[in-house]
């Protein structure tokens, strides 16, 4: 989506290879939405690794308990600026244009970690809603074998003859 969202802002409104080929300078607006791409990729993996410590708490409960990976998303975050902004190294050999993308690409970029905020926030409540679920079937299934086995166990003291106490 982000990618589609950059091509049609970087190509003139095209999204199709040979609509963009038409395009002027059409080599360095693909690589503006590439990088877009890229920036919001790596942004919404970083992302992605709070919000999947766990499968149904908030992404804020204990955001930062982690120092390990607090140390790996800083990393992940330098890999990612000197990737997109390092001259030479970005343009020639990545083909990444982090400065040529102004203000709006990085905005652009945006939208996919948000996005993935959203999701995957959504997904932990329909997911902590089917624990619930889940722990009072269980809670209710042992209620039952624990009335089944206690009524067994007075039916047979009843047939020796002892009074259940």
């Amino acid at each position: 989506l982000v990618y589609v969202i950059a091509l049609m802002h970087y190509c003139d409104g095209k999204v199709f290879q040979s609509d963009i080929n038409q395009v002027e300078d059409f080599g360095s607006k693909l690589m503006d939405a590439r990088t877009v791409a890229f920036i919001s990729l790596v942004w919404a993996e970083n992302v992605r690794s709070y919000t999947s410590r766990s499968f149904d708490k908030p992404i804020w409960r204990d955001i930062l308990g982690n120092v390990f990976m607090q140390k790996a998303i800083i990393l992940a975050q330098l890999c990612l600026y000197v990737a997109v902004l390092v001259p030479f190294f970005s343009t020639d050999i990545l083909q990444l244009r982090g400065i040529n993308i102004g203000l709006t690409g990085w905005l652009l970029a945006l939208i996919g970690p948000v996005g993935c905020l959203i999701l995957c926030e959504m997904a932990k409540l329909l997911t902590a809603y089917q624990v619930r679920q889940y722990q009072k079937q269980l809670a209710e299934r042992h209620e039952a074998e624990d009335r089944r086995l206690a009524d067994a166990a007075s039916s047979r003291m009843a047939a020796y003859g002892a009074a259940p106490h």
